[in-house]
């Protein structure tokens, strides 16, 4: 009995001619009786033959294979079909070229898509014929770096790195595109991983995330000098303010996965994240602008919605998010205007406590898990961006918090942030917006920082005193009454002080008491002990030609009013009530303080009458009330806390109209509009 039964790996190769068709081979087990096997005996007769073919008998079982790679060209044959494909489209003839750039355009998913295997000896073949890639066939390059590779199986995945690296190391001028192409659509949103060939094995998205970055790493190893190249190109793709937070969390996150394999690259990356998040900060406070108590509001239902997710609680279920966002746009259109604003506003708020909340925890690590060295330089870093990014800013309202928050996580750290605040304070080389700004900064951060001591909070308030001391003593003289526009820096100064008297007068007394012994003096009457030469510095300033209570924010200079008298510290209710009837000279606006501030002037900037002469209310630290990120500010914010004993404030509509009539203000004034110290 011999068996005709051959394994199929054992089949000589078809011809090239053959490939375009391919068949079923069977494998067929089979038994025959041995008639005559002596090779030298007479050629059988016709009539024998078919007698001998009748007498096969075949095995009922018959194994059937499909030969997958049957019709895949050998990987020799394919380097020299690239090899002339790219020779005859340089002379002239481009069909086997644009054959082969149709292969990579082929979309992973389609029925008629070359398998990934087919397509890796392409991309081996290219690889070997890198050097002839020059600007000829820019065609070709750039429908391989088009190509959906991200979702082929892993050693096409490999493949296609080493030809990325391959071909900018020789063609540098390709650096800049396939960057562009690695940062593309990749780094915002991720493609659903759906989108990838029958025959390679399935991916999920992080996965897909993890070999974006890979790319880059390795591209970043190999040739350095694609840092320079990749710092421009994140700015550029970064995503613009109006769009999604899914699209801003995804693009962030990815970001900042940069920074742990390419440390070089980490200032540009933050400073970049930081001032974009700036920008999306302010236009909130736009989007506010003309509508009343419209944050709480916002608040409030961010708060009932935290419980949304940015990504969806499986993100391979995002393959139809696309026309999910269509959807709502298109009901959106049906929504009255006021209603469409409020959403906007709402997802902006959203948006802004997700990207927050990411910071923190990145930041967190950083100055948890690194030494003092490395600590310190990120805090440098964070300083840089303070400088560069918010102080000119002046109206964020939110980011400023990641500063604040790690400024107090060691005292060198709160130590050095108040140093450059007060640097920027007293520096006349300065614009005058910086300096208000900074000396905003300085004042809300001692006042509201759990962590501040008391030793730095004296200090601060002694070197405001002396650097007042000194101006008023330069300028004094040739001043003829209050004027915002001269003597803006005295002005903020002198405010931050207040600012800081009315929430940390507890560390302005040279007592051995404890707060309950000093509320029980003070409810008593008794005279308190102040730290040396403070009630006399602030007695010269207030009572001086530049007169600062007049130019102070009014809620502000209200509120030390009522709490120095408290505290019998000083008594200058008469002076606040004899400014209420002095006219302040609309003709000597400050064009250099609220010039300044045009572009960037939100509801809380903006003033009229007589306001707009007088400092605002501003403090870059007030209440934090994004629901998710303030998690990280608890037990960092100091709450207000009022004088033992003095009767709260009550609001006189009738008084305040009988007074205006009888002075002669041009525009009265109306403590509700400022920002309330108790907030």
């Amino acid at each position: 009995m011999v068996s005709l039964a051959a394994p199929v790996a054992a089949l000589p190769s078809p011809p090239a001619s053959s490939a375009a068709n391919p068949g079923i081979i069977a494998n067929i087990s089979r038994k025959r009786k041995h008639v005559d096997d002596d090779d030298d005996g007479p050629e059988p007769s016709a009539s024998s033959q078919a007698v001998k073919k009748a007498r096969v008998s075949f095995d009922p079982a018959i194994e059937v294979h499909v030969l997958e790679d049957y019709d895949e060209k050998g990987l020799d044959l394919i380097r020299e079909e690239v090899r002339r494909a790219i020779d005859n489209h340089i002379a002239g003839d481009s069909t086997d070229y644009d054959q082969i750039k149709a292969l990579f355009a082929s979309r992973p998913s389609a029925p008629e898509a070359p398998s990934t295997k087919l397509l890796k000896k392409y991309v081996v073949a290219l690889i070997g014929s890198v050097n002839m890639l020059g600007k000829n066939c820019s065609g070709l390059v750039h429908a391989v770096l088009d190509c959906s590779w991200l979702a082929r199986d892993e050693s096409f995945k490999r493949l296609y790195i080493t030809f990325l690296g391959s071909l900018m190391s020789a063609y540098g001028g390709y650096t800049s595109q396939v960057l562009q192409m690695l940062l593309g659509a990749d780094f915002s949103q991720v493609p659903p991983p759906s989108i990838r060939h029958s025959l390679d094995p399935p991916i999920t998205r992080p996965q897909l995330r993890e070999r974006v970055h890979e790319a880059i790493n390795r591209i970043l190893k190999l040739i350095p000098s694609a840092s320079g190249v990749l710092s421009p190109i994140l700015a550029a793709q970064f995503p613009h303010e109006t769009e999604n937070a899914r699209v801003h969390m995804n693009y962030i996150q990815n970001l900042l996965e940069i920074t742990r394999y390419a440390p070089e690259l980490t200032g540009a990356t933050l400073a970049l994240i930081m001032t974009r998040l700036v920008r999306i900060d302010v236009q909130i406070q736009v989007d506010m602008e003309d509508m009343d108590d419209l944050e709480e509001t916002l608040i409030q239902e961010a708060v009932e919605q935290k419980e949304e997710t940015i990504f969806g609680e499986d993100e391979d279920d995002l393959s139809d998010e696309d026309s999910d966002d269509e959807s709502v746009t298109n009901s959106s259109l049906d929504e009255p205007t006021d209603q469409k604003r409020l959403k906007k506003l709402r997802e902006s708020v959203i948006k802004m406590d997700s990207i927050i909340d990411v910071l923190f925890e990145y930041y967190h690590q950083k100055f948890v898990k690194s030494n003092i060295v490395d600590a310190t330089e990120l805090f440098e870093l964070f300083m840089s961006q303070f400088v560069a990014t918010l102080v000119p800013t002046y109206r964020s309202r939110h980011t400023q918090f990641l500063i604040f928050h790690f400024a107090q996580t060691k005292s060198q750290f709160t130590d050095r942030f108040a140093g450059v605040c007060a640097s920027l304070t007293f520096d006349p080389s300065r614009p005058h917006i910086s300096r208000l700004a900074a000396s905003a900064y300085l004042a809300s951060f001692i006042a509201r920082g759990a962590h501040v001591g008391t030793a730095l909070t004296r200090d601060v308030f002694d070197v405001l005193g002396r650097n007042m001391d000194n101006y008023r003593f330069d300028r004094e003289a040739a001043c003829k009454g209050p004027d915002l526009r001269r003597h803006a820096s005295f002005y903020a100064m002198m405010q931050a002080q207040i600012y800081i008297f009315c929430f940390r007068w507890r560390d302005l007394i040279v007592s051995d008491e404890d707060d309950e012994e000093i509320d029980e003096l003070i409810l008593e009457g008794r005279e308190l002990t102040w730290l040396p030469g403070i009630k006399e510095t602030m007695t010269r300033n207030i009572y001086s030609k530049l007169n600062p209570l007049k130019i102070c924010s009014p809620a502000i200079v209200g509120q030390f009013a009522r709490i120095a008298h408290a505290l019998r510290f000083l008594y200058v209710i008469p002076l606040v009530e004899t400014n209420k009837k002095l006219r302040l000279n609309k003709s000597v606006a400050s064009s250099v303080l609220h010039g300044g501030l045009q572009e960037r002037e939100t509801a809380l900037s903006g003033k009229l009458g007589e306001d707009m002469l007088q400092l605002d209310a501003y403090f870059p630290f007030d209440p934090y009330n994004l629901p998710k990120s303030k998690r990280w500010m608890e037990g960092d914010y100091r709450e207000w806390s009022g004088v033992p004993g003095m009767e709260p404030e009550i609001e006189d509509d009738s008084d305040t109209d009988s007074q205006a009539e009888e002075s002669d203000v041009e525009e009265p004034y109306e403590e509700g509009t400022a920002t309330e110290m108790s907030g």
